[in-house]
């Protein structure tokens, strides 16, 4: 499976707009993929992508399930949102330093939440803040 971002990202549907990082054509694919699939599954109020493609992450609990199923999709989190950091590397994309990334990624796994979707939104919202390179859907 082709790499692609820990996201940093942020979700949305049919686009995708990268700042500094350089993703494949099956990375973009996969991403829309799960994207679209996931506010199916989770009635994520597309509004909300958008806020979190200009930086303002809403703690809606729509948004954090579409996190959660969005993670659990690429590997990155287990079904009960334990962060799986060797997955998480293994998709960073090039020009990501991947030893700062397993730092942050560190630091972040110990985030918890009340439940699985508002700990993959805490673990995103940590990473997404330590980071300034991100992968945002639209």
């Amino acid at each position: 499976m082709e790499k692609f971002v820990f996201l940093c990202v942020v979700l949305m549907a049919c686009s995708l707009e990268a700042h500094n990082v350089h993703l494949s054509k099956d990375q973009k694919e996969k991403i829309q993929q799960y994207t679209v699939e996931c506010i199916k599954e989770t009635g994520v109020k597309t509004e909300l992508i958008e806020e979190a493609k200009k930086g303002q992450l809403s703690d809606d609990g729509g948004f954090k399930k579409f996190l959660f199923c969005f993670f659990q999709k690429t590997g990155m989190l287990t079904s009960d949102a334990k962060l799986n950091t060797e997955v998480a590397l293994s998709k960073l994309p090039p020009g990501i330093d991947k030893a700062a990334a397993s730092k942050l990624l560190d630091e972040c796994k110990a985030k918890k939440g009340k439940d699985s979707a508002d700990t993959a939104y805490e673990i995103f919202k940590c990473y997404y803040s330590g980071t300034k390179q991100h992968v945002i859907f639209a």
